[in-house]
């Protein structure tokens, strides 16, 4: 029994069924009556490479291909007594499951019955749905940058990286069986390397699998890197494009703005063929990418004068650029006096009033990065007289390599291998921390990255056939700061030999400070087995994989101190630098002292990140913080595809997948004492703890190392979930009616499960308190850049427990319970075979996605059980609440604490705009001396009257509390190449509905984290939604058509050599996209119920579905047009006492008539209309190219080719701003889609 158990646990850790490429082709052989036969050779040809595999039929007559190098075939069959099968020109696709059925003839003569590929059935195999991009279409579709993965958004039931409705963790991209994705952030399609058209055979895409060979997510996409053949082949290419070609944006065209430089070249070469014919094949690609671009970008800069700290102004008018409303400049930056002004231009010296700040930083660091600043050359910004624009192009650099090979070996009848070799390497200029200025320098990005795969397989039996795997890809990902480059660090001032950077309060900044460098790389290797085995009528698959996953990074936010520039706490403030002491600066102060503070380095604040580092763990300086993440992956399958019938097959299987808990290399993934329970804090440990104020049911939340090499190594992020057993179910049954094998029915059902990427880790137990600190030094005396002292001393130790004072940071935690999201997905397909090479697909799709990942607040403020709303709507009405009194009278005098509170400007705005939600946060978090939370300690109320975990801002527990459904009807036409031309035409209809796909503003990360939290923690169905990835309609085609001309054609078929060329070989293509627009609401950005501003107006009237429409006008777009801005009624129940109701500025919405149909939310509740109720503006896209193809003697070409992305030029218009509050409601400000001209030849050998 332990050998046994070995020998399993042996397969599970070295096995993977990492998804063959090649594909398996299968059927039954029958005589004239229908009977089987028994021992018919069947042998297919490889006919580019003439590798020939034979196969008997077995008593059943069951004949089995189980793994066939994607290709075209010659299929033949034959048998003692009955005429010789052949079918040429067959094609077989990557990861295709094919069945043909052979119907031999007795042997009347000797003569074979040839059929052509064309004249085959429908194949009834497996109910799986999707396509195969491949040959032409691959090559010849118009494509803006040469990435085959383009083309995967023809496919039906694609938008975007989400496939039938699943969110983009449920996709899994591979290349030759390998997975291609970022491990660290699930990329989608945008893989981390490249896969040229050039170096790729075919594009597998499933959207709807019914196989339990297909896992580690939902979505399929599956590449297959181009083979060598008997004969060498090979192309040279070059494909360009230019700012000359390309057409401007639509806002630029708007604004009178040119184009910006674009200078792009990819370039390269393929050869392949044979090492040893019928043996050995080779397949190599270069391609190189150069890219320069030149970007209008506009800093703003000191004047000549401001630079000798003289400040000018108009008095009591405040400065204006010469886009201003109020101009004090023209647009050569001559003075314009305004005819408000009350007096000509006044130039007064900034120095030599504030005895703190006489003259020029004493240091000369500020001297240094005034002359790395240029003089300002346009006065549409700044303020026009102290400050302006530098605009000018800046130069950004993009080199890409890509070196591709694959080799291909039978090392006899029963055994081969290939192999198939990625190295890259991309270097960036200004792509990272631009300059800000010509003399700055900017940063870089690096990204070196290998793939590599290794598939062997073997014939063990004529009825059992074994392939083994292995692969691995590994990019890395460096940003560098400019200070790291070679002279970079002379850039940065220093005190003590310790680096700073200085940030500038009224001008651009010329060292870049808004980010720092950082690295990631994360490697996946993959080993795996599977094997082939018929039994009769069935057809048995099993198997399993095992991944090795991890990402090394390292970032290094704020350790480089920032220095900002200003007053901090001086209580002296700017001395003789007012307008009491200078008449008419009144609206100009604030600028007047900034250039003060700026050029003479009076030091606001200091700030700097300390990581926690070394063993014991303690805060240093200088430190990056380093995390090396680790995940174990395994899984199992079973798949048999039962034969029942020739043309009935019943698909059955199961997989099971494993994924591990993440862990931390060097023991520091951070974890809560107690787990999810311990973001309760003094409240409780759970969810039944919420909304009760004074609860003291738990104890304060602490941090504490967990799992592999940690002082807790037994305890984990979360518990591992072992039950993820996925089913598949499917039947494909060629109907004997209406036309023999013209019309298949395929329905099936499968489970599949969504792998969550190493960022929601990192983010979630990377970010807990206690491993990095921020320190924040404001002097309460003046400060210059001469008596700074560096570095900062780090605040607390590694993780010390967060105080009930502190009530500034956010702390994580996964559900204890946490288990793996899975997808249900069930389809109905009818295919039928039209004439002329067309199939026509009717399909019904549907999914379900259960047990998702999401976020929810816990710390969600209280407002109700403590009595906080009602005082809030007293206070609104002019009432007096003893709750204010207790809470604020202690400040109000002999004032109310509702009248403070309508005075006090920051509570006001709460007040006025039904901003609860920010009031009841602003109470538990408001600094009383330097305690934060004092108001309601001070009133005796307890810690947890606000919130559940007083500690902190915010608690989230993220756990498996989303879920969405998808239905589609689908329709696909098909049309194979043939006579000339080839169509993929298909319509969607479907409906996605859920809660979210990913946050907004981890939009670059991929949307992976889905850390944004509920807008209502006691009613959290209130955000099911339609998701941002439904489009109602989506109406696509994409085809290819040769020109009837010339040599072959339909026209001038017999004309001379001359006409010939002229005329011949010319071919057009395109992709025709046609979308109805994403699913938006309007919103309010109003916390009228808790601290979100994810919120939603209240509908009193109606609002049709149909409200929006693209319409342009003179200044712009708008979408609304028919929606008028009107006062919110609401405005009307404000006091006028300490002019509450002169602060609001709630808007409602009204339509032309002028009724009232949207209004913000009351405080204490939840916006009544949907976050999706509306749609924007639909999308229409149409791609085309022109290719002419000359020949050169027998076996050359040249191509000559320009594709045309957006032909028509048509603008991609965003979303419109949809809050109703803001004084651009309505309007659409930003659009993409201008027309890109790629002009390219190609010389094909």
């Amino acid at each position: 029994m332990k050998r046994w158990c070995g020998v399993l646990f042996l397969f599970i850790a070295v096995s993977t069924s990492a998804q063959s490429t090649n594909a398996t082709l299968s059927g039954t052989v029958l005589d004239p009556t229908g009977a089987r036969i028994p021992n018919v050779q069947v042998t297919a040809q490889n006919t580019r490479t003439g590798v020939a595999l034979t196969n008997v039929t077995n008593e059943a007559g069951v004949y089995v291909f189980p793994s066939l190098q994607p290709g075209t075939y010659r299929l033949t069959a034959e048998s003692s007594g009955f005429r010789k099968y052949v079918l040429n020109d067959f094609v077989v696709d990557v990861s295709a499951r094919i069945s043909i059925n052979i119907s031999l003839e007795l042997a009347v003569t000797q003569e074979a019955v040839e059929v052509t590929a064309t004249e085959l059935p429908l194949s009834a195999n497996t109910a799986s749905i999707g396509g195969v991009i491949n040959g032409r279409k691959l090559q010849d579709l118009p494509l803006p940058d040469r990435d085959s993965l383009g083309l995967v958004l023809t496919q039906a039931g694609v938008l975007r990286d989400n496939f039938a409705g699943t969110r983009i963790g449920a996709l899994n991209v591979t290349r030759d069986g390998i997975n291609v994705m970022d491990q660290y952030i699930n990329s989608g399609t945008a893989t981390t390397i490249f896969n040229s058209i050039d170096d790729i055979e075919e594009v597998r895409v499933v959207t709807s699998p019914v196989d339990a060979e297909f896992g580690r997510g939902f979505g399929q996409v599956q590449l297959l890197t181009r083979s060598g053949t008997n004969e060498f082949h090979g192309s040279l290419y070059d494909y360009h494009r230019n700012t000359v070609l390309d057409a401007n944006n639509w806002f630029n065209n708007l604004r009178g703005d040119p184009r910006d430089a674009l200078i792009q070249n990819q370039f390269g070469g393929r050869l392949g063929g044979p090492i040893v014919k019928q043996r050995t094949f080779f397949h190599a690609t270069y391609e190189g990418q150069r890219r320069r671009t030149g970007d209008a970008v506009t800093s703003t800069t000191y004047t000549q004068t401001a630079r000798q700290g003289i400040f000018r102004f108009f008095p009591d008018v405040e400065n204006g650029n010469a886009n201003a409303a109020v101009p004090t400049v023209d647009l050569n930056g001559n003075p314009v006096r305004p005819a408000s002004a009350t007096g000509g231009l006044q130039a007064i010296t900034v120095f030599g009033k504030d005895f703190n700040r006489p003259s020029f930083d004493p240091t000369g660091t500020i001297r240094t990065l005034l002359a790395s600043m240029p003089l300002p050359n346009d006065f549409r910004f700044g303020d026009g007289l102290n400050t302006a624009g530098y605009t000018w192009k800046r130069r950004r650099t993009d080199d890409f390599d890509h070196y591709a090979l694959k080799i291909d070996h039978v090392l006899n009848e029963r055994h081969r291998i290939n192999f198939s070799f990625i190295h890259e390497n991309y270097n960036s200029l200004n792509s990272f921390l631009p300059q800000p200025f010509p003399n700055s320098q900017g940063g870089t990005i690096t990204s070196p990255g290998t793939f590599f795969s290794f598939v062997a397989t073997s014939t063990l039996s004529p009825t059992t056939l074994n392939e083994f795997h292995a692969g691995t890809q590994r990019v890395s990902v460096r940003f560098h700061a400019p200070w790291e480059l070679a002279g970079g660090q002379a850039s940065l001032p220093n005190i003590n030999g310790y680096p700073y950077i200085p940030v500038l309060g009224l001008a651009a900044n010329p060292i870049p400070y808004d980010n720092d460098p950082q690295r990631r790389i994360a490697p996946l290797y993959v080993f795996g087995d599977s094997l082939h085995w018929i039994k009769g009528k069935h057809e048995i698959k099993f198997g399993g994989e095992s991944r090795f996953v991890s990402s090394n990074a390292f970032s290094s936010f704020d350790v480089i101190p920032r220095v900002q520039l200003g007053i901090g706490n001086d209580f002296l403030g700017i001395i003789g630098l007012d307008s009491t002491s200078i008449p008419g600066l009144g609206p100009n102060e604030a600028s007047a002292q900034t250039l003060l503070t700026d050029l003479s380095g009076s030091v606001d604040n200091i700030f700097q990140t300390f990581n926690a580092a070394g063993r014991p763990l303690a805060f240093q300086p200088g430190v990056s913080q380093q995390r090396t993440w680790r995940q174990r992956e395994f899984s199992l399958f079973l798949q048999d595809d039962f034969k029942l019938e020739p043309s009935l097959t019943l698909n059955l299987g199961l997989r099971y997948e494993f994924y591990g808990v993440p862990w931390e290399a060097q023991g520091r993934a951070a974890g809560l004492v107690g787990g999810s329970g311990g973001l309760f804090g003094i409240s409780g440990t759970s969810f039944a703890d919420l909304y009760q104020p004074g609860l003291d049911k738990g104890s304060l939340t602490q941090v504490q190392l967990v799992g592999k090499g940690s002082p807790n190594p037994n305890v984990a992020l979360y518990a591992a979930n072992p039950a993820n057993f996925a089913p598949v179910v499917g039947l494909s049954w060629s109907i004997p009616y209406f036309g023999k094998d013209k019309t298949v029915l395929r329905a099936g059902y499968s489970v599949s499960y969504e792998r969550n990427a190493l960022i929601l880790t990192d983010d979630i137990s990377g970010d807990e308190p206690g491993l990095s600190t921020d320190t924040l030094f404001t002097s309460n005396n003046f400060l210059n850049l001469r008596n700074i002292r560096l570095p900062l001393t780090p605040i607390g130790a590694p993780l010390e427990t967060v105080p009930l004072t502190d009530r500034s940071q956010t702390v994580w935690s996964f559900d204890n319970h946490l288990r793996t999201p899975y997808t249900q997905n069930w389809n109905l397909t009818v295919q039928r075979d039209l004439p002329g090479g067309v199939t026509f697909d009717v399909r019904y799709v549907g999914t379900k996605g259960t047990k998702l990942i999401r976020t929810v607040n816990v710390n969600e403020v209280n407002i109700f059980e403590n009595g906080i709303l009602n005082a809030f709507k007293t206070t609104q009405t002019g009432g007096t609440a003893p709750l204010l009194d207790r809470l604020f009278g202690q400040f109000s005098g002999r004032a109310s604490g509702s009248a403070f509170v309508r005075s006090f400007s920051t509570t006001r705005g709460y007040l006025a705009n039904n901003d609860v939600g920010d009031f009841a946060d602003f109470i538990n978090a408001a600094t009383v001396g330097d305690e934060r939370g004092a108001l309601p300690r001070l009133a005796g109320f307890p810690e947890n009257w606000i919130v559940v975990n007083p500690q902190f801002a915010a608690s989230e527990f993220t756990g498996n509390l989303a879920n969405s459904t998808y239905h589609a009807l689908q329709l696909n036409a098909n049309k194979r190449f043939g006579k000339g031309w080839t169509l993929l035409s298909n319509y969607t209809w479907s409906r996605a509905l859920g809660e979210e796909v990913g946050e907004a503003q981890k939009a670059q990360l991929g949307g992976q984290v889905f850390l944004r939290s509920y807008r209502d923690g006691r009613d959290r169905h209130l955000d099911k939604q339609l998701l941002d990835l439904h489009r109602t309609h989506v109406f696509r085609n994409s085809g290819i058509y040769e020109l009837p001309f010339g040599p072959g054609h339909k026209f001038l078929s017999g004309s001379g050599p001359f006409v010939a060329r002229l005329v011949g070989g010319w071919q057009i293509g395109g992709i025709f996209n046609l979308f109805s627009g994403e699913p938006i609401g309007l919103a309010t950005q109003v916390t009228s119920f808790n601290q979100t501003i994810r919120n939603t107006p209240t509908l009193v009237g109606v609002l049709p579905k149909s409200t929006g429409q693209v319409r342009r006008v003179s200044d712009g777009v708008v979408y609304f047009a028919d929606l008028k801005q009107v006062s919110d009624p609401a405005v009307t129940g404000l006091t006028s006492m300490q002019a509450l109701s002169a602060a609001s500025t709630l808007k409602a919405i009204a339509d032309a008539s002028g009724k009232i149909i949207a209004v913000n939310p009351a405080p204490g509740t939840v916006g009544s209309l949907s976050q999706t109720y509306l749609e924007g503006p639909d999308s229409f896209r149409f791609d085309a190219n022109l290719i002419k193809r000359i020949p050169i003697r027998e076996s050359k070409e040249l191509l000559i080719r320009g594709d045309f992305i957006n032909l028509l030029n048509s603008p991609q218009f965003d979303d419109p701003n949809t809050n109703i509050n803001s004084p651009s409601f309505g309007r659409i400000t930003t659009a993409g889609g201008e027309r890109i001209i790629v002009l390219s030849m190609r010389l094909n050998f």
